[in-house]
C-alpha cells in the first residue's frame, strides 16, 4: 500500500470521527444549555416529591360555645405507582419473602418475572393488613392507570398506620408512603346534620355550614419537599422547601343547642306518631333574623353520608295554604283600610262569582277581620286582598308580598336556599282565579325560613330583618374576622299596623280559634294555622286526593316576641289533617319547653292581650 492511499483512509477516518463527535458535540450542547430546563424537570418530578402539610380545619361552635364538630389527627397510605414498578424495589421484597439476595433475585429472575412475584406479595399483605381486597397493587401499576399516587386508605389512626408501616419495612416492601390527615367527627349525631352538613373524603365541605364556609373553615396547607434516592428514601431538600400550614377559622352559630335538642326530640316524636313524609321547623329571635334552631325529617347519617342531605327549611318549596292569609291582612291595616273590627259578609261558606268559586270550611255569616284570621275564613281572605286591589291599584298585593320577603332567596349563609315561586299580575300565569288563591296561600311556593321571616316582620313592629346563622368567624389565634350585626332590608308595614297583627293573630291561639292547641301556660301565643292540599309533581298535575301539607307558625310571648317558629308537617298520617291538630301541638310542645331555656318567665298579663270578644258595636259590612 502506497503512501497515498494510507493518507486517504487517515484523512476519511479522521473526517469521520469529527463529524460524529461534532454531533455528539451538539447533542451535548443541544441537552445541556437549550433543553437543559426541560430535561432537568423531568429529572425532578422523577426524584422530588412535594409532600402537603395538612391545615386544622376550623371548629363549629354553637352560641354558648358548645363545639359541634370535632377533628381527628390520621394518616392516609399513599402507593407511588413510580416506586412500584422500580426494579429495585421488587426485588428487594421478593428476596426478603423467598429468603434469597437481592444478588441472587437479579440473577435468577428478569424483571417482568420480579414485578410479578412483587404484586403478588404486596397484595397479600395489604388484605392482610387492611382487609380490602378492592385495592390491587396490580390495578395500581396497570398501564393506563393515570395517577402516579394512589390512596389505598384513608383515615386510618395513627396506632394502625406505624403498625402497617412497620410490618411493611420489615417484609422489604417499598413504594409506600404515609401522610397526616385531618377526618371530620360529628360529637351529636341526629342533630342539626343538615345544616352542619359534612366533609368528604378528602375534607372539603359539602353542603350545610361546612360546604358554604369551606374556605374560611378549611385554611390553606403546608408543604414540604422531599427527595427521593433510588430504593424509596426520603431525604428532606432544605428548609427552603418547608411551608407552615395556615389554620382554618372558627365558626360561631346562632344556633342554640339547647333549643335545637329541644325541637330535634319534638320532631322525632311526631314522625313516630303521624309518619308525615317530611317535616320541618325553624325557630328565629324575631328582633335580629337570628337563626336560633332549624331541624328537619328525614336527615342523613354525617359518618355514612346515607339519607337526605339537603336542608328542607330552606331548600323546600311548598304552597302554604292559611298561613299565608296574614299578608292580605296586613297589607289591609298598612293601608288603613279595615281594622280589627271590620265586618265581611263570608256568604255561609260558599262564594261564587264569574269563574270563581270559593268555600271555607265552615259556614261563617258575618266575620269580623280578627275573626277572619282566627277561624281561617278562605272567603274573607279573598274580600281583604280584593279591597287592597280595588282601593290601592292592580299590583298592591302583589308588592306586599314580594316586601314580606316572598319571592326572592333571604341570603341565610347555607347551600342551597329557594327563593320560592310568586305569581304576579303581569305573569302569563295569571288568571281571573289567582287572586282568591294567592290570598288563601295557593299559586305561591315558599320555604319554611320564608314564613317563619314574614312572621319575624309582624312580631318585631314591621321590619323584614335578614335571616342569619352565622354569629362569628374568628382565625385559629382567636382574631375576630366576622361578627353579626342585625341587618334591616326594609320597613314593610307600619309598627301600627304590626300591633292589629298581633291582635289578630292572638285570637287564633285563644279559645275557639284554629290554633287553641299552641297555647303555652303562662304566654300570650300569636300564631296562626295552615292546611294545604299537597301538591303534585310536575305542578300541572293538580293536587293529590285526601294528602296535605299542615303548619303552624307562631310567636311568644306576644307583648314582646323573643321566639318566632314554623311546624310544617308534609302529608301526616294516622292523625286528624290540619294544621291546628298536628302542627300547633307540637309548636305549644317546643315553645313551652323553650321558654325556659332561653331564660323567659311568665309574666302577668295585661287583659287587652287575653280578651279577645267580638265588640258589639255598628259596624259596615263589607258585601262582595
Amino acid at each position: 500500500m502506497d503512501s497515498r492511499s494510507v493518507y486517504r483512509r487517515t484523512f476519511a477516518v479522521t473526517a469521520f470521527l469529527v463529524v460524529v463527535f461534532s454531533a455528539l458535540s451538539v447533542r451535548v450542547v443541544y441537552v445541556q444549555v437549550v433543553n437543559h430546563d426541560r430535561l432537568s424537570k423531568i429529572a425532578k418530578t422523577e426524584r422530588l416529591k412535594r409532600e402537603y402539610l395538612p391545615a386544622t380545619r376550623g371548629l363549629i361552635f354553637d352560641r354558648h360555645g358548645e363545639p359541634l364538630v370535632q377533628n381527628r389527627h390520621v394518616r392516609d397510605v399513599i402507593a407511588d405507582r413510580y416506586h412500584l414498578v422500580d426494579i429495585h424495589v421488587c426485588r428487594k421484597a421478593v428476596a426478603v419473602a423467598e429468603g434469597l439476595s437481592v444478588r441472587q433475585v437479579a440473577r435468577e429472575l428478569d424483571d417482568n418475572e420480579a414485578r410479578r412475584r412483587f404484586i403478588e406479595i404486596t397484595d397479600r399483605v395489604l388484605d392482610e393488613l387492611l382487609g380490602n381486597e378492592g385495592i390491587r397493587v396490580r390495578d395500581i401499576v396497570a398501564e393506563g392507570a393515570g395517577r402516579d399516587h394512589v390512596v389505598v386508605c384513608r383515615n386510618l389512626e395513627f396506632k394502625e398506620a406505624e403498625k402497617m408501616r412497620l410490618s411493611l419495612l420489615e417484609r422489604g416492601i417499598g413504594g409506600f408512603s404515609f401522610e397526616d390527615a385531618m377526618e371530620r367527627h360529628y360529637p351529636n349525631p341526629d342533630r342539626l346534620v343538615q345544616v352542619l352538613g359534612y366533609t368528604d373524603a378528602d375534607n372539603v365541605g359539602r353542603e350545610g355550614i361546612e360546604g358554604a364556609l369551606d374556605k374560611q373553615l378549611a385554611g390553606e396547607a403546608g408543604y414540604r419537599n422531599l427527595e427521593r434516592t433510588r430504593r424509596s428514601s426520603e431525604v428532606l431538600s432544605g428548609e427552603d422547601d418547608l411551608s407552615l400550614p395556615v389554620d382554618g377559622a372558627n365558626v360561631e352559630l346562632t344556633i342554640n343547642m339547647g333549643l335545637q335538642e329541644i325541637v330535634e326530640t319534638a320532631l322525632q316524636r311526631a314522625v313516630l306518631q303521624c309518619s308525615p313524609e317530611k317535616i320541618m321547623a325553624v325557630f328565629m329571635d324575631p328582633g335580629s333574623g337570628e337563626v336560633l334552631a332549624m331541624a328537619s325529617r328525614p336527615h342523613f347519617d354525617q359518618e355514612t353520608r346515607k339519607g337526605i342531605r339537603k336542608i328542607h327549611p330552606v331548600a323546600d318549596r311548598y304552597e302554604p295554604g292559611s298561613t299565608f292569609k296574614i299578608v292580605a291582612l296586613a297589607a289591609a291595616f298598612d293601608k288603613e283600610l279595615i281594622t280589627l273590627d271590620s265586618v265581611f259578609f263570608c256568604h255561609n261558606g260558599r262564594y261564587s262569582a264569574p269563574g270563581l268559586f270559593l268555600r271555607d270550611h265552615r259556614a261563617f255569616s258575618y266575620l269580623s277581620s280578627r275573626e277572619i284570621l282566627s277561624q281561617s275564613s278562605n272567603i274573607g281572605a279573598f274580600f281583604i286582598a280584593k279591597k287592597v286591589e280595588d282601593r290601592s291599584g292592580v299590583g298592591t298585593f302583589d308588592s306586599y308580598i314580594k316586601n314580606f320577603g316572598f319571592g326572592s332567596r333571604t341570603g341565610i349563609e347555607l347551600t342551597a336556599e329557594a327563593a320560592g315561586l310568586v305569581t304576579g299580575p303581569d305573569d302569563r300565569a295569571w288568571s281571573r282565579t289567582s287572586l282568591s288563591r294567592i290570598a288563601m296561600g295557593y299559586e305561591v311556593d315558599v320555604t319554611a325560613l320564608q314564613m317563619a321571616s314574614a312572621l319575624s316582620v309582624i312580631a318585631n313592629g314591621g321590619n323584614l330583618m335578614k335571616p342569619q346563622i352565622i354569629q362569628k368567624v374568628s382565625s385559629a389565634e382567636g382574631e375576630v374576622i366576622y361578627q353579626l350585626q342585625p341587618k334591616k332590608i326594609r320597613r314593610v308595614i307600619s309598627e301600627q299596623a304590626a300591633g292589629m297583627m298581633v291582635n289578630a293573630l292572638t285570637a287564633v291561639v285563644a279559645d275557639g280559634g284554629t290554633g287553641q292547641n299552641a297555647m303555652v301556660d303562662g304566654f300570650v301565643v300569636a300564631g296562626k294555622t295552615g292546611t294545604a292540599k299537597k301538591l303534585r309533581t310536575p305542578r300541572n298535575k293538580g293536587y293529590y286526593h285526601g294528602r296535605y301539607v299542615v303548619s303552624f307558625m307562631g310567636f311568644l310571648p306576644a307583648e314582646n316576641p323573643r321566639l318566632v317558629g314554623i311546624i310544617v308537617v308534609d302529608d301526616p298520617k294516622n292523625a286528624s289533617r290540619y294544621g291546628g291538630t298536628v302542627a300547633a301541638p307540637i309548636f305549644s310542645e317546643i315553645a313551652t319547653a323553650a321558654m325556659p331555656c332561653m331564660g323567659v318567665k311568665p309574666a302577668a298579663l295585661p287583659r287587652r292581650m287575653i280578651k279577645n270578644v267580638r265588640r258589639k258595636v255598628k259596624i259596615p259590612v263589607e258585601r262582595y
